[in-house]
């Protein structure tokens, strides 16, 4: 079997001349196999592309060495495949309903378009309102304002300087007359829970507290409590301290695990503080039965020391545990001394 190469003239429109095999085209480059090699012409070549006649050859191959040389079809395999088989040991199929990925803090199933949120039951916000037994103005809502038998009067025009929302708050001792200017709301000294009475979302409150119930453990979920609470303190020009705790209550103990709080100069009254509590419970170290409430004690019973109302909120966010801790900006004009107090028998300032 041979192949032959030659260059065909006729019916192709060129004229190749003498002139065409001039030295001014370059030479034909071969390979060791006397193929023909294409190159280019360098940029700086004095030489020219052109057509050149060239002599035709013949190439002669062996067949065997032809066979083994050229592609040949064939339905067979060069190299077989093993035969193997195929054995299903175990399946585990995922339910595509119970696919989901994370979008913020929020599941979207793989499936549907709508979100998947897990149902919070047991956060809650509490605000106080001058409908709480707390509230100065209507002696415990037996009597109309400014009518106290025995207790503090609010004169006309003192409910612009005192607020619309002003509420008793502890006081660090007990006598007659403390029961008394309170309205016989204030019967021991100490600590006194703020009565929130309005709940704007969430559970309700127990003895005016956050109660942790089996459902909250069970769900998982951590606790954060945050609580703000703003007063107004003068006491003349007596100094004056002034205090508010978050309290925890399990079974028959309890004690303030956070507490904010000074003692105000008189020579600077009226004192305006803001305080903000905060607290973070993870789920392991929550305890069924207990009770945290938002407390308060003054170190006066005068009129113009109070808590004002409007300033006071109770929030208790009950988070999943792959959410981040929240972490609450600081109010505006907060008062930040603060008391690492675990003990309700911690000493704070009274003044008479």
């Amino acid at each position: 079997m041979a192949a032959t190469t030659t260059t065909p003239q006729q019916n192709t429109g060129i004229n190749i001349t003498v002139q065409n095999e001039s030295e001014n085209y370059r030479n034909i480059r071969r390979n060791s196999s006397k193929q023909i090699v294409s190159y280019t012409l360098p940029e700086d070549s004095d030489k020219e592309y052109g057509y050149k006649r060239i002599p035709g050859t013949t190439t002669v191959f062996e067949s065997q060495i032809y066979n083994r040389t050229i592609p040949q079809l064939s339905n067979e395999l060069i190299t077989p495949l093993p035969d193997f088989t195929n054995e299903v040991i175990r399946q585990n199929f995922v339910k595509e309903s119970k696919m989901y990925y994370q979008v913020g803090s929020t599941l979207q199933p793989i499936r549907g378009d709508e979100l998947v949120e897990p149902k919070d039951e047991f956060s809650g916000r509490y605000e106080l309102s001058p409908a709480a037994p707390s509230f100065r103005g209507n002696a415990g809502g037996t009597l109309p304002a400014g009518k106290k038998e025995g207790g503090q009067e609010i004169k006309p025009g003192d409910e612009f300087r005192y607020g619309p929302n002003t509420h008793f708050g502890g006081i660090s001792w007990s006598d007659e007359d403390t029961v008394n200017a309170t309205d016989g709301y204030i019967t021991y000294p100490g600590h006194k829970e703020i009565a929130w009475d309005n709940t704007v979302y969430g559970p309700p409150l127990q003895q005016y507290g956050y109660r942790v119930t089996k459902e909250l453990i069970e769900s998982g979920r951590n606790l954060n409590i945050r609580a703000v609470v703003g007063f107004r303190v003068k006491a003349g020009s007596s100094n004056v301290g002034a205090y508010a705790a978050i309290m925890r209550r399990r079974d028959t103990s309890k004690g303030r695990i956070v507490t904010k709080g000074q003692t105000h100069l008189g020579s600077g009254a009226p004192h305006y503080p803001l305080h903000q509590l905060t607290y973070d419970i993870p789920n392991n170290q929550l305890v069924e039965n207990a009770l945290y409430q938002i407390t308060t004690n003054f170190g006066t019973r005068d009129d113009g020391t109070f808590i004002i109302g409007d300033k006071c909120l109770f929030e208790v966010t009950a988070q999943l545990p792959e959410e981040p801790t929240i972490s609450w900006p600081t109010p505006v004009n907060e008062t930040n001394a603060s008391q690492n107090i675990v003990s309700d028998e911690a000493v704070e300032t009274s003044t008479r």
